[in-house]
């Protein structure tokens, strides 16, 4: 009898004590934040800085060697093709008139030589010319000199010791000129070389077309119409040729143009859409990828490390009002979207043993799910299977949480 009533007094005492956990784990579960499942649209994407490119962008250079005399556009202004950007001095134009014309005249005297290559007379009269010619060139250095006297006691212009300085290089090409020529009557002509002499003196007769039909001065024509984005000439400055003088681009058709790592450039291809944004301008705008360049290149970050990228150009949709030119923009290239799916917190996902799985609050419980993901895109995550919308996903699960649980759960919004 004794035996019996102490089995029954255990019995209650695990009961008991059994009803005094369950109801003591109901009253002071642990503390969780926790978040609902639900559907909406993820995106996955590569993000880069772009920076705002004008198309028909140009860089205009001089042409011709002289002075500025007046620059007639500023940095901002509109211009149409056609539209005069700079003049020079009508001295300049004069002389270099002359210089084509000499020029001219070499290379129609090479011409008529070639044509009668092996004449023992022209080769001799040739040979002379070009011992003249040295001479001068000898006497020409010498009085070079003296004119470099002259300029540093300021009894001459910079232009006059310019100009001497290109008539020795000038007749420097023609003594080049000449011996060539010799060289080519000590041997056969070929059709060619004549072709070559015809299509120079061509050359040179258009060069002096279009310094003719400019009037007293020489001008500088704009290429294209856009507007003048950066200005380096000045009035009073002195040019030669190839210098660059400014750029001019179409402001009213803008581009992005991006450097994506190498790394990341296979998920990227023409087409894909992109959405543009700069917080401290309040731009918001889309577009897609129009071209991938094809050659990648280096480039330093700003962390001081060399890295490999290639170059893609965004066309927008539609261009928001004050853009310019050098601007840049936060660029996201998506390169994979899910519409009306499943999304939690990713910070509520964790891997065990190469599986996913996540707590779910049930009732106040704890329960450990196995879940399948898909897109993950900044702090959200796509669910392919394991939850249903509406279900209450566990936040940031500390490492004293376990299955059968009891917990309290904050939602966050």
């Amino acid at each position: 009898m004794m035996k019996k009533k102490i089995i029954i007094i255990g019995a209650l005492v695990i009961v008991t004590g059994a009803a005094a956990v369950f109801f003591l784990n109901q009253g002071d579960g642990l503390q969780v934040n926790g978040a609902e499942t639900t559907k909406g649209s993820i995106e996955e994407y590569v993000e880069e800085t772009g920076t705002v490119m004008a198309r028909n962008n140009i860089q205009v250079y001089s042409p011709a060697s002289g002075k500025v005399t007046e620059v007639l556009v500023d940095v901002g202004d509109t211009v149409v093709e056609g539209d005069v950007l700079v003049k020079l001095d009508g001295e300049t134009l004069s002389l270099q008139l002359a210089q084509l014309e000499a020029q001219r005249s070499a290379a129609v005297a090479q011409l008529n030589e070639a044509k009668k290559a092996g004449d023992a007379n022209a080769i001799r009269s040739l040979q002379l010319d070009i011992e003249q010619m040295q001479r001068t060139i000898q006497e020409e250095e010498e009085n070079l000199q003296d004119t470099k006297t002259l300029y540093e006691a300021g009894a001459i212009s910079e232009e006059q010791l310019r100009a001497a300085e290109r008539n020795i290089e000038t007749q420097m090409t023609n003594l080049a000129k000449m011996k060539l020529q010799l060289n080519q009557l000590n041997s056969p002509v070929s059709g060619n070389l004549i072709a070559q002499y015809e299509a120079q003196i061509r050359q040179i007769d258009l060069q002096k077309q279009e310094l003719s039909s400019s009037g007293d001065d020489y001008t500088i024509v704009a290429g294209v119409t856009g507007t003048v984005l950066q200005k380096t000439v000045q009035k009073g400055s002195f040019l030669q040729p190839g210098m660059s003088l400014m750029e001019l681009g179409d402001t009213e058709n803008l581009y992005i143009q991006s450097d994506i790592l190498v790394s990341e450039i296979s998920d990227i291809e023409e087409g894909l859409s992109v959405r543009l944004i700069n917080e401290d301008l309040g731009i918001e705008a889309s577009g897609e990828i129009q071209k991938i360049h094809p050659n990648a290149f280096s480039k330093i970050s700003d962390l001081g490390v060399e890295q490999k990228r290639i170059t893609v150009e965004i066309q927008m949709d539609s261009i928001p009002d004050g853009l310019r030119p050098g601007y840049d923009l936060q660029v996201r290239i998506i390169t994979e979207s899910s519409d009306d799916t499943l999304i939690i917190p990713e910070n509520a996902v964790f891997t065990m043993e190469g599986k996913d799985y996540v707590f779910i609050d049930a009732a106040g419980v704890a329960e450990l799910r196995e879940i399948q993901t898909g897109i993950q895109s900044g702090r959200e995550i796509e669910i392919l299977s394991g939850l249903e919308e509406g279900e209450v996903v566990i936040m940031s699960p500390e490492g004293e949480l376990e299955d059968g649980m009891s917990v309290v759960t904050a939602i966050q919004e």
